[in-house]
């Protein structure tokens, strides 16, 4: 079993990653970026809740 960060996809320079325990973390690109990754993750992976540097957001 690997034990990698896999990246889930890229929106813009804003990159949903993909942790080894199973939780998301949405890493780097501007607001635009960020508030496109969050309503594809609602639309696509709704059980995800994403962690952006501290703080989360739904």
């Amino acid at each position: 079993m690997l034990h990698t960060r896999r990246v889930v996809a890229w929106f813009g320079q804003a990159r949903l990653m993909r942790e080894p325990d199973g939780r998301f973390a949405l890493e780097g690109g501007n607001r635009h970026d960020r508030l496109a990754a969050i309503e594809w993750s609602s639309m696509f992976l709704p059980e995800a809740v994403l962690a952006q540097r501290g703080r989360t957001a739904r």
